[in-house]
């Protein structure tokens, strides 16, 4: 089962998102701030993150660049969720190497296609 590691600081979100995951066959943790992930990040072991960027003291771009300096993490594919909806924002996702960048609000099953092409079910 695949493992994707949900970074956000809106709880609610993070849970709904969590539980629609879950309902498609992935193994799902959450973590509240990038500090958190990035500590339990090796627990994790995810096979995917889907990250906000705006998040309090480490943002979700400054997360993805210490994760590239990770051994055994650098190459995980990270999907951005953000209210950000600006060129700027998706040039730095796209220049730090992020599998894609979605402007909240989302479509759902946007999401969940965008997690299965970036995850295949094995």
């Amino acid at each position: 089962m695949k493992k994707i590691l949900l970074v956000d600081d809106e709880g609610d979100l993070i849970n709904y998102i969590a539980s629609v995951l879950q309902e498609e066959g992935f193994d799902v943790s959450t973590r509240l701030s990038a500090e958190e992930a990035l500590g339990k990040i090796t627990q994790d072991k995810p096979d995917l993150v889907i990250s906000d960027v705006r998040m309090q003291q480490m943002d979700g771009f400054e997360m993805l660049e210490k994760m590239k300096t990770m051994k055994g993490f650098n190459n995980v594919p990270v999907i951005f969720l953000t209210a950000m909806d600006d060129r700027i924002g998706q040039q730095q996702a796209a220049k730090l190497g992020a599998a894609a960048y979605i402007s909240k609000p989302f479509d759902l099953d946007e999401l969940v296609g965008l997690v299965k092409k970036v995850l295949p079910q094995t």
